[in-house]
């Protein structure tokens, strides 16, 4: 390949980097400058296939490598004791004796005419790899070494942009997926008031007193949208633990008004913090509020009676002084309640109090285990 044609396979693989779907168009622009009829990515356990991206290859052979002939692959049992991104060929590791009497060769490799093959291990991540394979009708040379060398150091970090975007979506889903479970309304809102997330609960809110505009959180009046938005700012700027609002939302004459507890969204690299300002919002309802059993919780987490009064109010969405002034004690105090709360349930932050609470496995009625 000239320089520019490099250049563009290099710009091709950070684009698959960032889409895994793009894998494909990238490995046959591979396979092409390699002269050989395929390449191939996947991921790889000592007996397991959970992931192959082959495009050129009959999906029934692939299909059948990935449930019998993996395990029978030669030249992959070889070179998967290398060191992560050392390229090798079959003849590099196998006699060819050995490898043209093998099964998998014979009935898998050779069938496709897939005669030679060159590749790496990606990345390793326990007893799991992800494997760079170039099959061909020809003997791999060393103009063929050199090119992977060339593009290997791309080929190592989109990988590892692949699982890692992977792993930080399925944390997302999983993390989401708890707030699902959670019997309370809870948002996540940038610092412009635009829903970034909302659980299930939150359906019955936004029927009833709260409405989204273009994406954006607002209240049942003018007024209360700013006081929302005022809220709703200042919180995601604020990026500390303890900066808290309370906002009420009506709902009519008939109905209390929503309880709508602000919280920031904090992340721990400020870098991002500067550019993704956020907050959480626990959406609390008083006409159908559950309050956690005194009693359990007072076993569970060893909280005295003041600080399970505390967490009542904190639950109903009342502000540190709001809580303190309802419960007669002064701000210090309340400050003093909450610390010794966080130290008690293991959590750093009232959002992270707020989930553990409101999960439901603390919110039997009285008397029950």
């Amino acid at each position: 390949m000239n320089q520019d044609e490099l250049l563009a396979l290099i710009d091709q693989i950070y684009g698959a980097a960032a889409d895994i779907d793009r894998w494909p168009v990238v490995l046959q622009t591979i396979a092409d400058a390699f002269g050989a009829g395929d390449a191939s990515l996947s991921a790889v356990s000592q007996r397991d296939v959970p992931w192959l991206v082959a495009p050129r290859t009959d999906p029934a052979f692939l299909q059948s490598y990935g449930t019998y002939y993996h395990p029978l692959n030669l030249f992959w049992q070889r070179a998967a004791s290398l060191p992560v991104g050392t390229v090798v060929t079959d003849r590099m590791v196998l006699p060819k004796e050995t490898l043209h009497s093998s099964p998998f060769f014979n009935e898998w490799s050779r069938p496709q005419g897939y005669l030679s093959v060159m590749g790496a291990t990606l990345l390793a991540d326990d007893d799991w790899r992800v494997e760079f394979v170039v099959p061909g009708k020809h003997e791999f040379g060393p103009e063929q070494l050199k090119l992977y060398e060339a593009i290997a150091p791309h080929l190592k970090r989109a990988v590892q942009l692949n699982h890692r975007l992977q792993t930080l979506a399925l944390d997302r889903h999983y993390s989401f997926a708890a707030l699902d479970g959670i019997g309370q309304g809870v948002l996540v809102v940038d610092a412009r008031a635009r829903v970034l997330f909302a659980n299930r609960v939150c359906d019955s809110a936004f029927a009833d007193g709260l409405r989204l505009d273009d994406g954006v959180l607002c209240g049942a009046s003018s007024a209360e949208t700013a006081r929302l938005h005022l809220a709703i700012a200042a919180s995601a700027q604020a990026g500390e633990s303890d900066t808290r609002d309370s906002v009420s939302i009506s709902r009519g004459e008939s109905k209390s008004a929503l309880s709508l507890l602000v919280i920031p969204l904090r992340f721990e690299i400020e870098a991002i913090a500067r550019h993704n300002r956020a907050a959480v919002i626990f959406i609390t309802d008083p006409d159908n509020v559950v309050l956690p059993d005194d009693k359990q919780l007072q076993k569970k987490f060893a909280l005295t009676p003041a600080e399970v009064g505390l967490i009542h109010e904190l639950i109903q969405g009342s502000s540190l002084q709001t809580a303190a002034d309802r419960l007669g004690i002064k701000i210090a105090t309340a400050r003093t309640h909450l610390h010794r709360i966080f130290a008690k349930t293991g959590t750093t932050r009232q959002a992270e109090l707020m989930r553990l609470m409101l999960t439901g496995e603390h919110w039997a009625g009285p008397g029950k285990n």
